[in-house]
This record gives structure tokens, C-alpha cells and sequence, in this order.
């Protein structure tokens, strides 16, 4: 799952262009503590979805609080479901 997270991670910083590093994306951390609105969201649901070939529906991000470790835990759970 780590490397699911590092992928999170790594496109929400392109998404938000604020100056965050994906290093310094907690997994814990509210998504909309880092400046995550609506049309970012669907900006890193897109991405993720690029990344790791999967599609997301957008109420994966309803959840309170939506975090790295939250979304992760959701696309590891959709990569064992098609294994």
C-alpha cells in the first residue's frame, strides 16, 4: 500500500500547485487541510485513475476525514477485488 500512497501523494501535490511536496503529505491529514475544493478533487481522482489504471467514483472522496491513507486503503481494496 505504500506505493499506492506515494502515487496519492505525489499527484495530489501536482493538483494542488500550492508548493506542497508529496513528501510532506501526511496520510492522516484531511485532504482539504491541504487546499483539496472540488475541481482539484476531480483533478486527483483523474490523475490516480491515469496512474494505477482504475476508475474511482467520485463519492471516494465523501468520506470524513478523506486522507492519503483513506483513498489508498479504498484503491489497494479495488486491486485485490480484480486480482
Amino acid at each position: 500500500m505504500e506505493e499506492v500512497q506515494l502515487v496519492v501523494k505525489t499527484v495530489l501535490s501536482q493538483v494542488l500547485d500550492n508548493g506542497t511536496r508529496a513528501a510532506d503529505i501526511q496520510p492522516d491529514t484531511d485532504l482539504r487541510d491541504y487546499g483539496l475544493d472540488s475541481l482539484k478533487a476531480v483533478a486527483l481522482l483523474l490523475g490516480v485513475e491515469e496512474a494505477l489504471r482504475v476508475e474511482l467514483r467520485p463519492d471516494v472522496l465523501d468520506t470524513q476525514p478523506c486522507t492519503v491513507r483513506s483513498l489508498s486503503t479504498h484503491l489497494s481494496s479495488l486491486a485485490s477485488r480484480s486480482a
